[in-house]
């Protein structure tokens, strides 16, 4: 049942982020990004906000399926997700484009990657 919780957990901090990025964008961006433009990026940020919400939103959908083929290849899809943007992390600082914080947003993002993992093993039927 450790999926249960990765997917509940992850599907919380999804929303929170996605509202986060709705209401006050600034907050997450100047975290993140070293030359920060008020002007202009809290656009982008609060144009993104509801797929992030909505991915929030399937991930505490997916925490109450069965287990099976589906649930599996939901947590693999989100294992990769998770390492896709812990990628674009690392490039990003590795470029200039980021700042050091990045790396431990990325870290973490790594260690969902795996947790993520191990849910689509669970997820898969035996």
């Amino acid at each position: 049942m450790m999926y249960l919780w990765v997917f509940r957990i992850t599907g919380v901090f999804a929303l929170a982020l996605g509202v986060l990025l709705l209401v006050a964008p600034h907050v997450y961006l100047s975290l993140y990004v070293p030359l920060y433009d008020p002007i202009n990026m809290p656009f982008a940020a609060q144009r993104l906000s509801p797929a992030i919400i909505g991915l929030g939103a399937l991930l505490l959908l997916a925490s109450s399926l069965p287990q099976g083929a589906f649930a599996a290849r939901f947590a693999m899809l989100a294992a990769l997700v998770w390492f896709g943007v812990a990628g674009t992390g690392v490039f990003h600082y590795l470029t200039g484009t980021a700042t050091w914080n990045i790396l431990v947003a990325a870290g973490t993002e790594v260690i969902l990657g795996v947790l993520f993992l191990t849910a689509a093993r669970s997820h898969r039927t035996p």
